[in-house]
């Protein structure tokens, strides 16, 4: 009986892939792709920032009063800023994510509250100094793009 059972598990696994059907699809792929011309915009340079040993966390911004902690900025209007792009093409507000500034030995500041409004070309920002900043060139890029 055995021997009978094993001979029908067999046939049926035999007749199961020999019925077996094929399907298929085709799929299509598309990529648009554009190329980006170039505008330019003014470097955003605070200049040289005096603060306090053991300093508190500060935020600079163009026109307002230095923060706590902050003794000079050599260019305080540096969180306004200006690119070359008209005016009419430049359509739509702008919110840039934080730019993490670094020096030569990896200590880090913020570029934050990055934005653009539509209704002029220029650019604002906020600079954050973290507690017991470290002394050192701090730099950093990012990119801004505009569709028209």
């Amino acid at each position: 009986m055995r021997k009978y059972f094993l001979l029908s598990a067999v046939a049926l696994l035999a007749t199961s892939t020999a019925n077996a059907t094929t399907d298929y699809a085709e799929v299509t792929a598309r990529a648009e792709i554009q190329v980006a011309g170039t505008f330019e915009c003014d470097d955003i340079d605070y200049g040289t920032i005096v603060v306090k040993q053991n300093n508190k966390e500060a935020l600079i911004y163009s026109l307002g009063t230095l923060p706590e902690d902050i003794i000079s900025i050599s260019n305080k209007n540096a969180s306004l800023i200006s690119c070359s792009v008209p005016t009419s093409e430049f359509n739509s507000d702008i919110e840039i994510s934080d730019v993490t500034l670094k020096n030569e030995q990896g200590d880090v500041i913020t570029l934050t509250s990055i934005r653009t409004e539509s209704a002029t070309t220029n650019i604002y920002s906020k600079l954050l100094i973290p507690n017991n900043v470290k002394p050192g060139e701090y730099t950093g890029s990012f990119t801004l793009t505009y569709t028209y």
